[in-house]
């Protein structure tokens, strides 16, 4: 009877939640199309899309209460999934070559970033200083995750809980869309992908708005930044622990749960740790990663539909309002500071390839568009320097150039980098020999060399017109 209770149970929950999850799914798979159509670089995101489009649809109609049970589930199951399978994309060797600099950066972010905004937010705004407490820790650790778990220990938090993750959405959303504008646009000087992973992982709130925000960049910066904001929610736990210990001390409220464990954290590195053991099929790998995007795509769609933007007018209406920008802002100036500091006391020292790059403008041109990032001016051998212009490795060049074959561990969209020594002597280009021109070469880039492909066709005709010069001279 008992075990029977228990499975009509189940049945029940599974009932309630099917709804909201098929609406998140449908809603998700016509983000996709919509971001697909769109002409714009950073429009065609379709995390951005999935975001925007929630909210759009969240605060213009109201959200059917019998949906509520799966979007909940969406949001925090769907995500903790999708973070999970994020470990196929990363290995103990980037964890290793990682570091300890960016997880310090990301340490010191979060304690400037807490004491700074709750102080402005009481002092400044004149904010209740339990939902400036909120306001303040969804900013420096992990968004509604982080203010749930900080509102769970007082029952004078839990009421302002649902406008702290209103407001924290909201900001997180405008950092979304902001991030890579400002840095494909050149607004972040200093920063190579690696900086912009590291800061988007210490600044941005969001788990699912830090993958937005960094795979609109390239997917180097998307497993840098997601190392980063993992390790800002292990920090969750001495945080709490902090807090409760404060609140027991002042006698404030009634301190109650448990401090919870974020145990996705240890199944991603479970993951990560098979990825780097086990050599999964290509084909496999990339359907895997097909789909935990797809679910990225619906918890997007799920925080759209939940937040409502109302409240945040009647709850401190301007000053809330200022709170959050300044939240964002301060994530975001410290964040880039750290990182450019820590820049700057690296030692940096010249590499044969990068001394080894001509003068002239087409030369420079090939470089400052990122040209020479895969297609290296030299290699060190036994004897010296090789001029090869290639790295020599397996890139992912996206769809266009997918022959569906499988070689070895590559999969039919990987390919290595083609030596452009000796293009002097060519007439048709790429690595078979189907482009007819540079500029048909060029276009063909996508994948991880989309970012770059955006840069080229940003300069002038008198420009590209150098570098396919300097290209045809090699």
């Amino acid at each position: 009877m008992t075990l029977a209770l228990r499975w009509s149970g189940i049945d029940l929950k599974l009932r309630e939640r099917w709804p909201g999850i098929l609406v998140a799914a449908a809603l998700a798979l016509a983000a996709g199309w919509i971001a697909g159509g769109l002409g714009d670089p950073i429009a065609r995101n379709p995390v951005l899309v999935s975001m925007l489009l929630g909210l759009l649809l969240g605060n213009v109609f109201a959200c059917p209460a019998s949906l509520r049970p799966g979007l909940d589930f969406t949001k925090r199951y769907l995500l903790r999934t999708g973070i999970v399978l994020l470990g196929f994309r990363i290995t103990v060797t980037l964890l290793s070559d990682l570091g300890l600099a960016p997880i310090m950066i990301a340490a010191v972010e979060l304690a400037v970033v807490l004491l700074l905004v709750r102080w402005v937010a009481v002092h400044l705004f004149r904010l209740d200083p339990q939902l400036a407490l909120l306001v303040a820790v969804g900013s420096s650790v992990c968004g509604a995750a982080a203010i749930l778990s900080v509102a769970s220990m007082d029952k004078g938090r839990e009421r302002h809980a649902g406008v702290a993750i209103a407001l924290i959405t909201l900001a997180g959303t405008v950092a979304l869309l902001l991030y890579p504008i400002g840095f494909l646009a050149g607004c972040m000087p200093g920063l190579d992908e690696r900086g912009f992973g590291i800061t988007v992982g210490a600044s941005i709130f969001e788990q699912a708005q830090v993958y937005g925000a960094s795979f609109a960049v390239s997917e180097g910066a998307l497993n840098i930044a997601t190392l980063v904001k993992l390790s800002k929610v292990v920090m969750l736990i001495p945080l709490l622990l902090v807090l409760g210990v404060m609140q027991r001390r002042q006698a404030v409220g009634e301190a109650r749960g448990r401090v919870p464990v974020p145990w996705f954290v240890l199944a991603f590195l479970a993951v990560l740790l098979f990825n780097s053991v086990v050599t999964v099929h290509p084909q496999v790998r990339a359907t895997i990663l097909q789909g935990d995007q797809f679910l990225f795509l619906m918890v997007m769609i799920a925080l759209g539909l939940t937040t409502p933007l109302k409240p945040l007018v009647g709850s401190g209406g301007l000053r809330l309002v200022a709170a959050g920008i300044f939240a964002l802002l301060t994530s975001a100036a410290v964040a880039y500071v750290l990182v450019r500091a820590n820049q700057g006391t690296s030692a940096v020292v010249p590499s044969a390839a990068a001394s080894s790059i001509p003068s002239g403008q087409g030369a420079r041109l090939f470089n400052a568009v990122g040209c020479a990032k895969c297609h290296v001016p030299s290699l060190r051998g036994i004897n010296g320097d090789v001029p090869l212009y290639s790295d020599l490795l397996l890139h992912d060049m996206g769809s266009a150039l997918d022959d569906k074959i499988t070689q070895g561990q590559a999969s039919g969209a990987e390919w290595r980098t083609t030596p452009l020594i000796g293009t002097r002597l060519r007439d048709r280009y790429l690595h078979d020999g189907r482009a007819a021109s540079l500029r048909d070469a060029v276009l063909e880039h996508g994948g991880e060399g989309e970012i770059v492909r955006r840069r080229f066709f940003e300069l002038d005709e008198d420009e590209q017109k150098a570098v396919f010069a300097f290209v045809a001279s090699l």
